[in-house]
């Protein structure tokens, strides 16, 4: 069931000073899930469907220059959570890496929801 992950992002919706805001790049492989942008009071719920041939996933974050809350779920093949983690952003740098729980391969959803986020946000799982 290796695949890719099919959302991506269709161009920059909201501009501001010649620079892309607010619209978030998604890639993936069957081992990576890369989510990455600039943000300004950026409030959103988004799902992602990643194939992937993982069991596991270690889950980094980073946020520089960032304010706001992020908070990332991934559910597995059988929609058992298998990760559940919030980040809070006070305007400096921000970097975790943690581990997800264990979960079955194949079609996992990966959660993302942002609250008034400011900075820039890098979520990669592998």
């Amino acid at each position: 069931l290796g695949g890719l992950l099919l959302l991506a992002s269709s161009g920059c919706d909201n501009h501001c000073s010649g620079s892309c805001f607010n619209d978030p790049i998604v890639s993936s492989s069957s081992f990576d899930f890369i989510y990455e942008g600039d943000f300004s009071d950026f409030t959103s719920s988004e799902s992602y469907y990643w194939a992937t041939d993982l069991s596991d996933a270690f889950v980094s974050f980073e946020g520089i220059g960032f304010y706001g809350l992020v908070r990332v779920r991934i559910y597995d093949l059988f929609n058992f959570k298998i990760f559940d983690e919030t980040f809070f952003g006070n305007g400096g740098t921000l970097r975790a890496k943690l581990i997800s729980d264990f979960g079955f391969s194949g079609l996992w959803e990966v959660q993302i929801d942002s609250s008034q986020v400011d900075g820039f946000v890098s979520i990669i799982l592998d």
